[in-house]
């Protein structure tokens, strides 16, 4: 009987012993786990980062990129405008000395 007994303390002892070890493994899963997603979600904050100045970078360019098309169009309608003007501008002078001819005259 002594035998029966000695041998399940030896069984519960090595049912402890399995039990802390996965006890130990479990906290060890956990604590590799936590340390794994702090480093995903950093990673993903690196990565935002850099696509949103990515983001903000290609925005920029395409912003200049608008406005340079605009200015040039405007400097080519600016241009067209300065050109009818000073084609108007000998009979505009024309007309103005007529006028003033004419209230001249007695």
């Amino acid at each position: 009987m002594e035998k029966v007994w000695n041998e399940l303390k030896k069984i519960e002892a090595q049912a402890e012993q399995i039990q802390n070890d996965a006890k130990e493994r479990a906290k060890n899963m956990v604590f590799l786990a936590k340390q794994d997603s702090e480093k995903l979600i950093e990673n993903s904050r690196i990565y935002a980062e850099e696509e949103s100045q990515k983001l903000f970078t290609n925005a920029i360019e395409e912003a200049n990129l608008n406005r340079d098309e605009h200015l040039k169009a405007n400097q080519e309608v600016a241009g067209k405008l300065k050109e009818k003007a000073e084609k108007r501008m000998d009979k505009a002078v024309l007309a103005i000395v007529n006028v003033v001819l004419e209230e001249t005259k007695p």
